[in-house]
């Protein structure tokens, strides 16, 4: 009979438990119902976080240019590329999937190397739900299950399905229960709301600077505008700020979507800000938070496009299929080094190194509940080094593994928010159709689902000629695609959404910089759509 091994998942920080058993064949997902916080309840990748270990796309050794060699060849590469570069022409970047002792193994490495260029790769929006404002309480998971009046910002249920349990369990408590959803699309979470302020895509900031303005007069904020810049009436924002007046016991939480979140940063802070207003705890719903690095993404960039940087190590699981749309700009770099834990749909120039699984190496962490330690349930794949063996394989020295050098986040205080939001410039109208992006809980790349829907609102799809099963052409600055559509109500007129966790999806989006914070963002992006003609 195989033994049944505790697992804390990984997919996202709510911190379900699991159990991962092995018949001598193929891995196996086990419900352990006694253990908080989700007692036996997973989500759709909980459920099949076994086929990470199993995939036949597992990277199993180095990659040359999409050519496969040994270990000691890449090792080899990998020196005379260092000893070709000065030390400000390194840049190490670093990504979700790391344990605190290989984050601290990559920020040594980069001091080892002499480089200041350390580099946060990790563009995701929920990542901002980790920068936090002074004064704001962390939500438990008594006051969850307690709260009486729920405010929500972005589809928390979709990124966080076993969470959603507890959400509609605090909902449905008592009649004067009171569940209040602030997004630019009508999901299923906004059905179970009693108060939905469908905002302008990318917009959710100014109708929580609204709230939190009405929430405290003392702000002097300018309510009206706001109302004008996220089509949200006045009195509706009214209505919301006075449920999470009068209703005691309480909660703020959000969730961000890639391709869907304007300016992240703001969204996180003046949703606490929100939270502190209403004397509510705050909680982040995210799928990881990383730390900020020595250096600014944008900065990271500026040097890429300027072509001072020579040589590229980039450390995390699953790059270099996050950011397709990147890719055209890193592949100007002369020496590229990724690791990952599949192989990538296309040949990338430079090398690939293939590392476990977090199914199969030890780690601590924090998940939104509480702190963690992870024991591998499985064996590494064959071939895979952890990163920390490949930086000591790389200096032929052991590093001592530190985050000292990782740059602790700042604590925002209220005057900085409201100075960050007085810069914002006017939301201009859009012409045409704006796509978004929509996380659907289904899981990593394509290993889940294809994605290739898209949601049209019924007016669009009078005007474009379409219904459910048509195939419609899309365009962006940064390519084109193909989707089956599906018309809904769910999105809008003049907005069009698809899934992003499938990365021929992700490429159409853009990474920007907001031109006073400098903060990397992929928010909605303008399109073309077209009929495909039978």
């Amino acid at each position: 009979m195989s033994t049944v091994k505790k697992f804390v998942c990984d997919f996202c920080l709510n911190g379900c438990n699991l159990g991962v058993s092995f018949d001598g064949y193929q891995y196996r997902i086990e419900y352990l119902t006694d253990e908080p916080p989700n007692y036996g309840r997973l989500c759709p990748r909980g459920n099949s976080a076994n086929i990470v270990i199993d995939h036949p796309k597992r990277l199993c050794y180095p990659l040359l240019d999409g050519k496969e060699i040994t270990w000691q060849q890449a090792l080899k590469t990998i020196q005379e590329w260092l000893d070709s570069s000065r030390s400000e022409e390194i840049a190490v970047v670093y990504s979700r999937g790391l344990t605190e002792a290989e984050l601290g193994g990559v920020t040594d490495f980069a001091r080892h190397l002499g480089t200041e260029n350390l580099v946060s790769g990790y563009l995701e929006p929920d990542n901002f739900l980790g920068y936090q404002l002074a004064g704001v309480r962390r939500a438990k998971l008594e006051e969850v299950l307690a709260a009486r009046a729920i405010l929500l910002i972005g589809d928390v249920f979709s990124a966080s399905p076993v969470a959603a349990r507890f959400l509609l369990d605090a909902r449905y408590a008592e009649k004067s229960s009171r569940l209040i959803v602030i997004d630019s699309i009508r999901t299923k979470q906004a059905g179970f709301a009693h108060l939905f302020l469908q905002v302008k895509p990318g917009t959710e900031y100014w109708a929580l600077a609204g709230i939190a303005g009405l929430l405290d007069p003392k702000l002097k904020l300018d309510i009206e505008r706001f109302a004008r810049e996220c089509g949200v009436e006045r009195s509706r924002m009214e209505e919301a700020a006075g449920i999470l007046k009068s209703v005691g016991a309480g909660l703020v939480g959000a969730a961000f979507s890639f391709g869907r979140t304007g300016n992240p940063l703001l969204c996180s802070l003046f949703a606490q800000l929100v939270a502190l207003k209403a004397d509510k705890p705050f909680v982040g719903f995210a799928e990881a938070l990383v730390p900020d690095g020595k250096l600014s993404f944008q900065d990271f960039w500026k040097k890429v496009s300027q072509g001072k940087i020579k040589l590229l190590f980039w450390f995390g699981g699953l790059f270099p299929y996050s950011y397709p749309e990147i890719f055209p700009d890193i592949n100007r770099v002369q020496f590229r080094v990724a690791t990952s834990i599949f192989k990538a749909g296309q040949m990338l120039p430079g090398l690939v190194l293939p590392v476990p699984s977090e199914f199969e190496k030890p780690g601590r962490g924090e998940t939104l509940w509480r702190r963690v330690d992870r024991e591998p349930v499985a064996k590494p794949v064959s071939g895979a080094k952890l990163i920390n063996e490949i930086i000591e394989g790389i200096t032929g020295t052991s590093l001592r593994s530190g985050t000292e050098s990782v740059r602790q986040r700042e604590q925002f205080q209220v005057s900085q928010v409201l100075e960050l939001l007085a810069n914002q410039p006017e939301t201009k109208p859009v012409s045409g159709y704006l796509l978004v992006g929509q996380r659907r809980a289904i899981g990593i790349g394509e290993f889940y689902g294809s994605e290739d829907d898209i949601i049209v609102n019924p007016k669009d799809a009078l005007e474009l000629k379409v219904e459910d099963g048509a195939r419609l052409n899309v365009k962006t600055s940064n390519g084109q695609a193909e989707f089956w559509v599906r018309v809904s109500g769910e999105v809008p007129a003049g907005v069009l959404a698809i899934g992003v966790d499938c990365h021929k999806n992700r490429v159409l989006f853009s990474v920007e910089f907001d031109r006073h914070s400098g903060i990397a963002t992929i928010p909605p992006t303008k399109v073309e759509v077209w009929r495909k003609q039978d």
